[in-house]
């Protein structure tokens, strides 16, 4: 990731009590215009790493199409669009032409900020979660809306600056309510889960579930399905009412491990959760599926699901892709280092690792189609629209042939 300096936000406005979001505005702020993609004077064609399955008739290229001078932390993908973010940074790109806005994720001049697994989105906003770096441990996990496809700022709101919700550990959209959940990065003994609903055009508070709903613990995921919000703690997880944060019910799931990342997702009607060595489903609504596969070895992503499968990696570089329906395993694989992150297509299933190796498979066969190296250094990976995009220190886009 790299690290640069930051123009702090001035704060005004709303100081609460212990526990409170507070929201601040930092007048009419204007997005930072991005430069045009750099393109490469020749477009760099990558291939894999010659060791094709079938004679090279299944082989996969990348052609680099755009770059971002930051890097990757973590991507998501809506309607064709990608959103990213970096140390203090966070962006929206076009698949095929890049960067439309970027904006510095500092405030109060905590310029030292890691961009956070917490991302939520409807069709007009875009909210961000930023956790403070350890130089800035004492302060309150953050969180920035931006109207999408412009950037314009709508609104930053901040969790208490008391050392222990320093950690954004997830955000999701019930309606016009944006759901935001803080935590600590979890080396205390202090454990004061937080979760806000908040107007996501103005970012008041409506609601506020604490330790009088959550027993203590950290706060490891968090979503929404059908009205309901699903927070993830270590061993429970609790639903709450979108429009209140009135708890519901308590579902004896695991959905939080040692790490700071979240290892769940809802997809469909089903909750998909890892924990240690386990993948389980979890049905959330009406046909909902329900199984559960056992020593897998410690998985190290959270679930890619999509219609017919459900793929995860493990510390020991194993790669597992399962029956969505019915959890039989479809087909597997090993990477020489670690998985980092997932990313599956319609034709195949694209893995990073913690080093410098990206690799894709056939998703029907599990067939290698391509292997190369490229600066993914354990972060993020995300394909919208046929393009790739990876991060490291620089943010590359890459047409997939």
């Amino acid at each position: 990731m790299r690290r640069r300096g930051a123009l702090a936000l001035m704060a005004a406005g709303l100081t609460g009590t212990t526990g409170c979001l507070r929201l601040q505005s930092d007048g009419e702020s204007t997005p930072r215009e991005s430069a045009a993609p750099r393109e490469s004077s020749t477009p760099s064609e990558t291939p894999s790493d010659g060791t094709s399955t079938n004679g090279g008739a299944n082989e996969t290229t990348l052609t680099e199409t755009w770059t971002d001078e930051n890097g990757v932390d973590n991507i998501w993908t809506r309607e064709g669009t990608f959103y990213y973010n970096d140390y203090n940074y966070a962006a929206e790109a076009s698949h095929d032409d890049g960067v439309r806005w970027s904006a510095e994720t500092t405030r109060d001049g905590v310029d030292g900020n890691l961009g956070a697994d917490a991302f939520a989105a409807d069709d007009s906003y875009v909210v961000f979660g930023v956790t403070p770096d350890e130089e800035h441990e004492d302060e309150g996990a953050h969180f920035h809306a931006y109207r999408r496809y412009d950037g314009e700022r709508m609104w930053v709101a901040a969790a208490p600056s008391d050392g222990t919700h320093n950690l954004a550990a997830g955000a999701t959209m019930v309606d016009d309510t944006a759901v935001l959940a803080v935590s600590d990065y979890g080396e205390g003994d202090e454990r004061d889960p937080l979760v806000y609903g908040v107007d996501i055009e103005t970012g008041g508070t409506r609601w506020q579930a604490d330790e009088t709903v959550f027993p203590p613990s950290y706060i490891r995921y968090v979503d929404s399905y059908d009205g309901e919000v699903y927070v993830g703690l270590q061993e429970i997880v609790q639903t709450l009412a979108g429009d209140t944060g009135e708890a519901i019910e308590t579902h004896d799931w695991y959905a939080g491990t040692y790490r700071l990342e979240s290892l769940a997702q809802i997809h469909g009607n089903t909750l998909f959760t890892a924990w240690i060595d386990t993948l389980d489903a979890h049905p959330v609504g009406n046909n909902g599926v329900s199984w559960s596969n056992a020593d897998l070895g410690r998985v190290y992503t959270t679930p890619v699901i999509d219609n017919s499968l459900v793929v995860v990696g493990t510390g020991e570089g194993n790669v597992y892709a399962f029956e969505r329906q019915s959890g039989e395993i479809r087909w597997e694989a090993s990477i020489t280092n670690a998985v980092a992150a997932m990313e599956t297509t319609g034709s195949h299933v694209w893995v990073g690792d913690t080093d410098i190796g990206l690799t894709a498979y056939d998703r029907e066969t599990g067939s290698l189609v391509h292997r190369s190296t490229k600066p993914v250094n354990g972060d993020d990976i995300a394909v919208a629209d046929g393009i790739l995009l990876l991060g490291g220190d620089t943010a590359t886009a890459y047409t997939i042939d």
